[in-house]
């Protein structure tokens, strides 16, 4: 996926991550070029959430190591945070009773106090000492990215809305890469078509993206390159035209061999 021409920029080499003699995610290997998307598809179970915490930092990999920009990342999801790496969550993790811009304030201010979650606790003890500047910071990225800048509460937003807030805070946080759990499930299709028009405009701007999601049509429409996971391992890697129409797409989707089909 990278070339002489477009080094990586995250590097991801041999991560795998064992839970007593449970393996899920298996010698896991590949690059991000700086200004791209990678689709991470898989079916339940495949070890792709796994994987992406071990990339971050919030779960340590039994074996392996991530690289960005050349450099081996230390662990712990702060240390990473700084490094440049930020990420969405499979469910929403806002504070609902917070005003989109207020939600979106932990992405400025996050690396400082430490972590997303560690921001939003201090945002929820006392919001009212958090400056102007901040604020109007929070609600110039929140209109970048079509998040509503309306004086409501979140909770009161759609569920495609609320991840796209939480688009909005992760890249306040001006990450070089993006890592994105799931961000289509449970959205309508105004609020697919708004994610989906986020994602470009991150790899528009020059950020990368890894797009985790179990629609692999849109995957195939957003991504660059594919990996496929199936059971913790990589089954096929390759341009999203090559992995749709692959023997292993068919076999870990649908249950199919290319001897059943010849049949």
């Amino acid at each position: 996926m990278s070339s002489p021409t477009t080094p990586a920029l995250l590097s991801v080499t041999g991560l795998s991550k064992h839970y007593g003699g449970v393996t899920a995610v298996d010698d896991v290997s590949f690059d991000l070029p700086a200004g791209s998307v990678l689709g991470l598809v898989g079916p339940n179970g495949a070890g792709k959430t796994t994987l992406v915490d071990c990339i971050v930092g919030t779960q340590t990999p039994s074996a392996g190591a991530v690289e960005l920009a050349g450099r081996i990342l230390r662990p712990g999801p702060e240390v990473r945070a700084r490094a440049g790496l930020a990420r969405t969550f499979q469910h929403p993790q806002l504070a609902l009773e917070l005003t989109p811009v207020e939600n979106i304030v932990p992405g400025i201010v996050g690396r400082s106090i430490g972590s997303y979650g560690a921001s939003v606790r201090a945002l929820l003890r006392g919001f009212a000492g958090t400056p102007r500047a901040v604020l109007d910071k929070a609600a110039a990225v929140a209109r970048e990215y079509g998040v509503t800048t309306e004086p409501i509460p979140t909770g009161s937003l759609g569920l495609g809305s609320q991840r796209l807030v939480e688009i909005a805070r992760a890249m306040a946080a001006e990450p070089r890469v993006l890592l994105l759990d799931e961000p289509f499930a449970g959205s309508d299709t105004e609020g697919i078509a708004a994610i989906s028009h986020a994602v470009r405009q991150v790899r528009a701007a020059g950020h990368s993206v890894v797009l985790i999601d179990h629609n692999v049509d849109l995957i195939a429409e957003l991504a660059d390159a594919v990996v496929l996971l199936a059971d913790g391992a990589v089954a096929f890697t390759g341009t999203p035209h090559d992995c749709m129409r692959s023997a292993e797409m068919r076999s870990v989707y649908f249950g199919t061999t290319a001897t059943e089909e010849a049949r």
